[in-house]
């Protein structure tokens, strides 16, 4: 199926299996991703779709504008470095490295490859996120473990798409997004805290952000910022 979208002819990916009602939405590449009932009309959808153009605009615009922020040096020469935004170069080296100055970000690559550049972005992205936990966590180790007699957590970074951080009350872990390097420090403090906050309560129940809140006033700010 193809339709008329802020004027331009666009394909629907439409996927059909046993379930009541179609359900819209808009995929990271910007697609139009339809799941429907087996039975459900061609013309059915069709006006799904048309009644939700404005939407479905505002969400391809937001799509675009998150796989620009989310570059990591291999598509575009621009990346987003806690916010700011950096030049990319690349340049020969004997082993794989990135360096900052400035406003110039510096691949070192002993081959340029897409995999290379994302390996060595990914890398860089973890040790500096990690840096910057160590530094901010002795407040929340204080006040959330200590003064609640819970273990102090183990924090480690790793590439995620879907969320920005992971805490294991259980295991006493957690685990932050290396995409969180692309937004302003605010961000991965607010979201270093969430995790914590889960300690004690463990959904997002209006007590969570409550407890979010009293320690971080501003946290509204902070995660409309990641969006």
């Amino acid at each position: 199926m193809k339709v008329l979208i802020g004027g331009k002819t666009l394909p629907v990916v439409i996927t059909r299996k046993k379930m009541k009602n179609i359900t819209l939405r808009v995929s990271k590449d910007g697609e139009i991703r339809v799941s429907c009932p087996h039975y459900a009309a061609s013309a059915e959808i069709e006006r799904l779709i048309y009644s939700n153009e404005a939407w479905i605009l505002d969400q391809q615009l937001r799509r675009q504008k998150e796989n620009e922020i989310n570059r990591e040096g291999v598509n575009g020469p621009v990346v987003y470095w806690l916010g700011e935004k950096k030049y990319v170069r690349y340049l020969p080296a004997k082993r794989d490295s990135l360096f900052i100055e400035g406003d110039i970000l510096t691949f070192f690559l002993k081959e340029e490859s897409d995999e290379r550049i994302e390996k060595t972005f990914r890398k860089a992205a973890a040790k500096t996120l990690l840096d910057l936990c160590e530094e901010r966590r002795g407040e929340w180790d204080r006040k959330i473990c200590r003064d609640h007699y819970l273990k102090e957590p183990e924090i480690s970074i790793r590439y995620m798409t879907s969320k920005w951080g992971v805490c294991y009350p259980q295991k006493a872990k957690i685990v932050l997004s290396t995409r969180l390097i692309h937004y302003p420090l605010e961000c991965m403090e607010y979201v270093l805290l969430h995790e914590y906050v889960h300690f004690l309560v463990p959904n997002h129940s209006r007590t969570f952000y409550d407890t979010v809140r009293r320690h971080m006033p501003d946290y509204a700010f902070r995660k409309k910022l990641l969006k």
